[in-house]
């Protein structure tokens, strides 16, 4: 997936529990938490960042005050009223701005610098405007606690450009769609729209466990200590639209090809934003036939069809590498079972295993790329990486 390469810093808090936060962009300076700062699950989207009175959240990347900037993050006030404040060299050299909110209600804020001029955006309206006789040295976000701040802030954002108002409208708009992606494209692509779904999430099918009957004790004894899965089964209730029918046989042509190619193909499902999407290797053994009425006219065409995915192996962790051409994604494990690691880019390496085993692979485009490691998860005793870790252990 292409990266923004004015995006400097993305922080979505969407991270394992832990003290380091996740720089999202291709930046990737990673933050600390401290003094009580955590993520919370009380968010605007998957977790957010939890002051929790005087805690902190330490980034390297500073915002550019000498050149245009974007800053975006949502809020969640504690108290009725924000505030921010720009600082200027001198003594008393500030600009302050306060605005009545809505008690733990989640608000947008963007604050934009182009050239001389700062403007404020709550909730994308325009609440300041002011030109700057000389560049800021400091930006801070405020309530009226004397205490600390029990606000939660989620889904920051920092652009080395000034975005326009629609660019800005876009980047607040909410993302109520559920996307599905086959490799890199969105189903919406080939006329796909997906109406129902099962096997996408809940209990995997436990493979049968190792059963000892005694004849001189009630019952049986059933080893329960490690589980191991079958196969994830998916099912895609889908329909398909067309201009014409010569559109339309294509369309189908097109889409059901994406699943007639050697090896698993990545299916992946972006249900609340695109920090952690869920994703699953797959194949098709089934076939799908797509019902459709013919007409002698050659308006809008719609047929229906099911569509049955195979995922052969369901237990999976999810890293996340961001980076320019020849960056390389690397990973140190240990772990006596074999893995499997797609790397995202269509390349595979099979059978890993051993202690302390470094694994690299370097990516000939820039771009951000979800690597998906296959296998008995729970039994990886030690494991580091240069990525971001979207999931531990998804299955």
């Amino acid at each position: 997936m292409a990266i923004d390469i004015n995006l400097k810093a993305h922080f979505p808090f969407d991270d394992p529990d832990g003290t380091t936060v996740y720089d999202y962009s291709q930046t990737r300076e990673d933050g600390i938490l401290s003094n009580g700062a955590y993520l919370s699950k009380d968010a605007k989207f998957g977790k957010a960042l939890a002051i929790n009175g005087t805690g902190e959240c330490q980034v390297p990347t500073a915002i550019p005050f000498n050149s245009d900037f974007t800053l975006l993050m949502y809020v969640r006030p504690f108290l009725g009223r924000i505030g921010w404040l720009l600082n200027f060299s001198g003594i008393n050299n500030y600009i302050e701005k306060w605005e009545d909110v809505q008690l733990r209600q989640w608000i947008s804020l963007v604050f934009v610098k182009e050239d001389s001029k700062f403007t404020a955006y709550l909730n994308s309206n325009i609440v300041q405007e002011v030109y700057l006789n000389s560049n800021p040295i400091g930006l801070s976000l405020n309530d009226e606690s004397l205490y600390g701040t029990e606000a939660l802030i989620d889904e920051v954002m920092m652009f080395d450009k000034a975005k326009t108002f629609a660019e800005i409208l876009k980047l607040n708009e909410d993302k109520k769609d559920v996307e599905y992606f086959i490799g890199d494209r969105n189903f919406k692509e080939f006329g796909v729209h997906v109406s129902g779904s099962s096997g996408i999430i809940g209990m995997l099918e436990r493979k049968e466990p190792l059963t000892v009957d005694w004849d001189s004790y009630h019952g049986v004894v059933v080893d329960t200590k490690r589980p191991r899965y079958k196969e994830r089964i998916i099912t895609l209730d889908c329909f398909i639209e067309a201009s014409s029918k010569t559109n339309f046989v294509e369309r189908v042509q097109l889409f059901m090809s994406q699943f007639q190619k050697p090896d698993t193909q990545r299916l992946k499902i972006e249900y609340d934003g695109r920090t952690k999407p869920l994703y699953y290797e797959v194949f098709s053994q089934s076939g799908s036939d797509v019902e459709k009425n013919w007409t002698y006219d050659n308006d809008l065409m719609v047929g229906t069809f099911r569509l049955t995915l195979i995922e052969p192996e369901p237990v999976k962790r999810v890293i996340r590498h961001i980076g320019g051409a020849g960056s390389t994604a690397s990973m140190t494990l240990s772990s006596h079972k074999l893995l499997n690691i797609f790397w995202g880019d269509g390349s595979i390496t099979r059978g890993v295993s051993g202690s302390g085993v470094t694994q690299n692979h370097t990516y000939t485009e820039a771009g951000e790329y979800d690597i998906v490691i296959t296998g008995v998860i729970e039994d990886i005793t030690s494991f580091t990486t240069n990525a971001i870790i979207v999931w531990n252990k998804l299955l």
